[in-house]
Formats: C-alpha cells, structure tokens, sequence
C-alpha cells in the first residue's frame, strides 16, 4: 500500500492503492482562492443598482461596502431611486484619508449610512440638478449633487438611475 498526492480543482487529494484498488479519501487540505467574484465567480445578478455596481469593474468597491453593511435591499428595492456611485478609486482615496485598510473598511462603523448617503428617493437625472439643489439621502443627510464630481449620467436600470462619481460622500 501506497498513498498518491495530487491536485484536484485547488484541493489537496490523497488517494490510497490496496490490492490495485483505488480509493479516494477525504480531502486533506484546501487552498482557498477568493479569485473572481460577480457573476464570473458565481453569482448571478438583476438589472437594478446593486447588480450594475457589482458587475462593473471599477465599482467593487462600494459592491463590498454595500454588502458588508447589509444595505443591499437598499439597492434592489423596487424604486425609483438614484444612486450616486462612488468608484474604486473614490473609496481608494477615501480609505487613506480615515486610515484604515480595505479588511477594516468593510467593518468599518457607520458604513451603512455611508452607503446610504449615495442613494436618494426618486429620479434624479442630470437635468434635475440644478446649481445648489439639494437632495436628502436614506442616510437623512442632505447633499447638493450637483457640486459631485461626475464620471457619468443617467444610467438606467429596472429600478434606478445611476449617476458614476469620483468621490464617496459622506
């Protein structure tokens, strides 16, 4: 009797030869890959707000925050809502100003409001935002969006409009 090692889809397989009959024993050790998330690792979203940041690249950022702070009905509700999606390097920039890493963020207290801040009641188009208006978020905060730096407008999915920005507000 012999035992044989291989590597079977990131597992640690050890297989015992008895009389020329293989067996194949429990799995020894895993290497836990995190790899690709969204709908590459797995997970299949809707067309509303939470699954168009989450598919997209730049976003992932505010995808994690959303989940972490357990917000994401807040993002799949059947709306009208506008969201104001902060990018990647938004939430970058952002951590480094509090100091904290990206592990910390996510655990970060407060983070649900955070989140909440990027989200309005209604449709907000570009067209709407007139110089000093202001519109109150879920978080109860008020924030004059037009002042937002804006990647892009006027995103539409089933429940939302979307508005890309370069900064996370808070």
């Amino acid at each position: 009797m012999f035992a044989l090692q291989s590597q079977i889809a990131g597992a640690k397989v050890v297989s015992k030869v008895v009389a020329k009959k293989q067996q194949r024993s429990t799995v020894v050790s895993a290497k836990i890959s995190h790899g690709k998330g969204g709908e590459e690792g797995g997970r299949s979203f809707n067309n509303d707000a939470f699954g168009m940041i989450c598919k997209a690249a730049s976003y992932s950022m505010m995808g994690n925050a959303i989940t972490a702070s357990g917000e994401e009905e807040t993002f799949t509700q059947e709306g009208p809502i506008t969201v104001f999606a902060a990018d990647d390097d938004a939430f970058g920039d952002f951590i480094k100003t509090k100091g904290v890493s990206k592990m910390d963020f996510v655990k970060m207290d407060g983070l649900g409001d955070i989140v909440k801040n990027h989200v309005v009641k209604g449709t907000v188009t570009k067209a709407d935002m007139a110089a000093g208006k202001e519109f109150e978020t879920l978080a109860g905060n008020k924030v004059v969006v037009a002042d937002l730096p804006f990647k892009k407008n006027d995103i539409k999915v089933d429940n939302a409009t979307i508005h890309a920005i370069k900064t996370v507000i808070v």
